[in-house]
C-alpha cells in the first residue's frame, strides 16, 4: 500500500497543485505556514465529512465499522483486489448486515439476499456504468432493466444446449492443442513459451488453462484463435486484462486514471473482426457467437426492427447496432475466459489436496469413457451428466466463487432489509460467498467435500438448502453463459484427469485477488504431471 500513500496525502496533493498553478512555486515552498494551513484545512474537511458520514448519515443506524465514514477504505480494498479477505471478518464481528462505506451495506442473510437478487430484483449498481465499453450498455454493465431484458432475449439462445453442441468440436480442438503442448513441455521443459522453465514433470496449469480459455473464447466468440496455448504472444489478451483491472480500480478510485492511463487500443480488435466477417459474407460463416449476433442483427433489419440511426435511442432500446455487436462479443470474451479458467485451476488444486477425491473422479470418468478408442478424449454427451464431476466443480465454486466479494445492487425505492429501513439509491452488496462459508448451511464449510452435492444416501450431509448457493448469481441478472461455462469446465477437467496422473506440489501460494473476476495472485499454480499408461496412444481427432 506504500505506493498509494503519496498521491493521497495532503502535502503531495498540495505540491502537485503548486507545481501546476503557482506563479512562483519556490516562494510558496519557502512559506511553510501556507503549506501547514492548507494541509490543516484539507484534513479538517476530511474529518468533517468523516464524522458526518459516520454518525449523521441516513444509514448511520446500520451496524458499521469505522470504514463507513469514508470511501477511502473501501476504495483501497478494491484497489488491492483483496476486499474478499476483509469482508468475512467484518461480518463475523458486526452481524449479517454491515455498513462498509457511506452508502454501501454488505448483507450476508440468506432470505435478504434472495429478496435482493430474485424477489425485488434490484437493478445493478451504477458502479457498473463506469466499466462500460464504447460508452455502450451491454449485458454485463447495464443497470437498465428494460435494456437488459431486450438484449438478453436476443443473446440467450446462443447459450442454449442445442447451439452449444455445435461448439464442441471447437472446444475439443483447443483442448487437444493444450494436451499436445503439455506433452511437449513434459519431454522438454525448455519448450515452455514466455514462461518460467520448471523442473521436469512440472506444469504451470494456471497459466496454460487461462490461455486455453482465451483460445476457446476467441474461437467461439470471434472464430479467431489467439494461439495463446502454443505461443502466448498475442497482445490482445494482455491488453484486455490490464484494462479490466484498471477499470475496476477506477470505478472506486478516480485518481488511478492519473497514475495509470488506460490503453484502449485493444477495442479495435472486435471492430476489425466484425468487418472481416461481414465482408466475407457466406464464405466466412462459422458456428460461433459472432455469427449468431450478425444473423440476429440481419433479422432485426429485415423485420423493420433494426436501428433507427439515433445512437442513444438505439442503445437504450437494445438494438443490435454494429457497436452493440462489438461490445457483446467483447463482453463474452471478458466474462467467459478468466472466470472459467480460474474455477478449473481451483478445482484441480482441491482435487490434488484430496487424493481420494481425485481417484473417485477418475474412476467415474474412466467408466463413462470405457468404450472410447485409445487416447480419445471424453465427449460432452459422456460427461455432462456425471454427478461426481459436477459435484467437484460445485464444491470448488462454493469455496472460491467467481464473485468473491458479492455483487452490488442498488435499492430503487425505500425498503426494509433485515429489519432496517434502507433508503432509495443505497448500494446493497449481496454477500452470498458468506452463505457458502456458513456452517449454518454447509457442514464443515472450510473443507472440500464434493459428496455434499450428491443425492440421497450418497451424501454425508442433509441436502443443500435452497437459496444458499449462487455460483452464477440469480434472478434476471444471472450469468447468461452458465451453460457454456459448465460445458467448458467439464470438458477440460475430464480431459486432464483422463489423460494425466497428477501430483500435488507443496509450498505454493494459493491466495487470490478479485478485480472484475478472480485470479490467482501469483498467476501461477504448478502441478506434477505424467501421461497415464492407457492414454499414451496418439490423440484421436
Amino acid at each position: 500500500m506504500g505506493i498509494l500513500s503519496k498521491p493521497l496525502t495532503s502535502p503531495a496533493l498540495l505540491n502537485a497543485f503548486i507545481k501546476k498553478y503557482a506563479r512562483s512555486s519556490s516562494d510558496l515552498k519557502r512559506s511553510p505556514s501556507i503549506t501547514r494551513i492548507i494541509s490543516t484545512l484539507l484534513f479538517l474537511s476530511f474529518l468533517v465529512k468523516f464524522i458526518r458520514n459516520r454518525y449523521f448519515h441516513p444509514l448511520s443506524h446500520i451496524p458499521s465499522t469505522i470504514f463507513s465514514g469514508s470511501f477511502i477504505f473501501s476504495a483501497l480494498s478494491v484497489y488491492s483486489g483483496r476486499s474478499h479477505y476483509f469482508l468475512p471478518a467484518t461480518h463475523k464481528r458486526h452481524g449479517k448486515i454491515v455498513r462498509v462505506a457511506p452508502n454501501i451495506i454488505s448483507i450476508a442473510d440468506k432470505d435478504a439476499i434472495h429478496d435482493i437478487l430474485v424477489k425485488a430484483d434490484y437493478p445493478k449498481s451504477k458502479i457498473y456504468n463506469k466499466m462500460e465499453l464504447y460508452n455502450q450498455h451491454n449485458l454485463f454493465t447495464s443497470c437498465d432493466k428494460s435494456f437488459h431484458k431486450n438484449r438478453r432475449r436476443l443473446v440467450a439462445p446462443a447459450f442454449g444446449l442445442q447451439y452449444l453442441r455445435s461448439l464442441e468440436p471447437i472446444m475439443h480442438g483447443c483442448i487437444q492443442v493444450l494436451i499436445q503442448t503439455i506433452d511437449e513441455i513434459l519431454v522438454d521443459p525448455t519448450s515452455v513459451k514466455r514462461g518460467k522453465v520448471l523442473p521436469p514433470g512440472h506444469i504451470d496449469v494456471c497459466s496454460l488453462i487461462n490461455r486455453l480459455s482465451l483460445d476457446i473464447i476467441g474461437e467461439t466468440a470471434f472464430g479467431h484463435s489467439f494461439q495463446m496455448v502454443q505461443h502466448d504472444d498475442h497482445p490482445f489478451p494482455k491488453q484486455m486484462a490490464e484494462l479490466l483491472k484498471r477499470s475496476m480500480q477506477q470505478a472506486f478510485n478516480p485518481w488511478v486514471r492519473w497514475l495509470f492511463p488506460l490503453d484502449y487500443s485493444f477495442l479495435q480488435f472486435p471492430i476489425d473482426q466484425v468487418k472481416i466477417r461481414k465482408d466475407a459474407g457466406e464464405k466466412g460463416r462459422r458456428a460461433d457467437l459472432l455469427q449468431y449476433l450478425i444473423d440476429a442483427q440481419a433479422n432485426e433489419r429485415v423485420s423493420g426492427n433494426g436501428e433507427t440511426g439515433n445512437d442513444y435511442e438505439d442503445m437504450i432500446s437494445g438494438k443490435l447496432t454494429d457497436r452493440a455487436l462489438h461490445t457483446e462479443v467483447l463482453v463474452f470474451l471478458i466474462a467467459g475466459s478468466e472466470t472459467s479458467s480460474t474455477t478449473i485451476t481451483n478445482t484441480l488444486m482441491y482435487l490434488l489436496k484430496n487424493p481420494k477425491t481425485l481417484e473417485r473422479l477418475r474412476e467415474e470418468i474412466d467408466q463413462a469413457t470405457a468404450n472410447n478408442s485409445a487416447g480419445a478424449l471424453p465427449s460432452y454427451d459422456q460427461i455432462r451428466n456425471l454427478p461426481y464431476l459436477t459435484a467437484c466443480i460445485n464444491e470448488s465454486m462454493r469455496l472460491r466463487p467467481v464473485a468473491a466479494s458479492g455483487v452490488p445492487r442498488e435499492v430503487d425505492e425505500d425498503a426494509n432489509i433485515c429489519g432496517y429501513t434502507i433508503p432509495k439509491d443505497t448500494i446493497v452488496l449481496a454477500q452470498f460467498p458468506l452463505l457458502h462459508y456458513s456452517e449454518e448451511y454447509f457442514p464443515q464449510p472450510k473443507d472440500y467435500i464434493p459428496e455434499r452435492w450428491l443425492p440421497g444416501d450418497e451424501s454425508p450431509f442433509p441436502p443443500v438448502q435452497d437459496h444458499t448457493f449462487y455460483p452464477f448469481s440469480a434472478g434476471t441478472r444471472n450469468c447468461v453463459g452458465k451453460n457454456f461455462a459448465m460445458m467448458e469446465m467439464r470438458l477440460i477437467l475430464a480431459s486432464i484427469v483422463k489423460t494425466y496422473e497428477l501430483e500435488h506440489v507443496p509450498r505454493q501460494r494459493t491466495d487470490y485477488v478479485q478485480f472484475i473476476t478472480t485470479a490467482f495472485a501469483t498467476e501461477s499454480y504448478v502441478v506434477k504431471m505424467r501421461r497415464r499408461k492407457d492414454m499414451e496412444a496418439p490423440l484421436m481427432q
